[in-house]
């Protein structure tokens, strides 16, 4: 075990069993979650502390590298494969039968911020959503994409957002939205939490903000950052919302899962569902017997 001066044990520690709670975890969603635990202090120099005290014990082994994410970086590189038996096994691995195709509703998350997909995809790709990642204002090609896909549906689509609670957070959220509402030619109706009273009307689109929330401060006791008064959005933001903000990266990420997963159920009618997937067991024994054949002509010819 990596050994620490009395300070950085204590903090070590702490670190370990957050992690092995809520893995993965961004080192940003860590330090929050350690200073709304009481353990550290809400600075630069202590995000820095938990940075080299998470990068010794990765190194050392202490905890597994894959219990913290980086999802800032990634790598570029075209598929390929060994053989037609090496891309049969990857088609097998890869057939989904789109379930939504068949479903009432239209339902798409989006988030603000890199770190946050890779908390909640493991969610969205269980259940073959679509995961928006902004990256703050959206350009006019991301919305415009967006747009012309949902122009295309006719059922009730909803839109759910996962964002900064600050001037920031909400003005680029209302920015996307005043896009998206314009490019579709339809009205983007916006809800205050999750609840069951929405929009059925195929001509409008539901909008809901899954975090942060005003209730989030108290029941997860978020750190509360103040307001940037030279921010020109500031004056707005206190007069609608207080002085506190937060960032999304402060919720716990099984918190942000459960959300998303909550919210996608709530457009999933069970029988359907476990029809719709009979149906795709059965497509995939078919796709299985057809890969097979390919495979053995494969072989044949090695």
């Amino acid at each position: 075990m990596t050994t620490f001066r009395t300070k950085n044990r204590s903090l070590a520690d702490a670190a370990a069993t957050t992690l092995e709670a809520e893995q993965p975890m961004t080192l940003r969603q860590l330090f929050y979650r350690l200073v709304s635990a009481g353990v550290i202090r809400n600075a630069p120099t202590e995000y820095k502390r938990v940075g080299a005290v998470m990068t010794r014990l990765r190194e050392a082994g202490d905890i597994p590298r894959s219990w913290m994410v980086d999802h800032t970086r990634a790598t570029l590189k075209p598929s390929s494969w060994s053989g037609l038996a090496d891309y049969a096994d990857s088609v097998r691995a890869c057939y989904r039968r789109n379930f939504w195709a068949s479903l009432p509703h239209h339902v798409e998350i989006f988030v603000e911020k890199d770190a946050v997909a890779g908390t909640v995809q493991p969610v969205t790709e269980e259940y073959d959503i679509a995961l928006r990642v902004c990256r703050g204002y959206s350009s006019i090609s991301f919305a415009g994409e967006i747009a012309e896909l949902w122009q295309k549906i006719r059922k009730p689509i909803f839109a759910y957002y996962l964002g900064d609670f600050d001037p920031s957070g909400f003005d680029l959220e209302r920015d996307l939205r005043e896009k998206l509402s314009r490019y579709v030619g339809r009205p983007v109706w916006q809800y205050e939490d999750s609840g069951p009273t929405y929009l059925e009307d195929g001509e409008c689109i539901s909008w809901i903000r899954l975090g942060v929330i005003e209730t989030d401060f108290d029941e997860h006791d978020l750190v509360r950052l103040p307001v940037k008064k030279a921010d020109n959005r500031a004056a707005g933001f206190i007069r609608q919302h207080g002085y506190d903000c937060a960032e999304i990266d402060a919720i716990p990420p099984s918190e942000l899962r459960r959300r998303v997963e909550q919210a996608i159920l709530a457009h999933v009618p069970a029988a359907e569902w476990n029809k719709l997937q009979a149906i795709e067991r059965t497509e995939q024994e078919s796709l299985t017997n057809i890969l097979g054949a390919l495979q053995a002509a494969d072989r044949k010819r090695i």
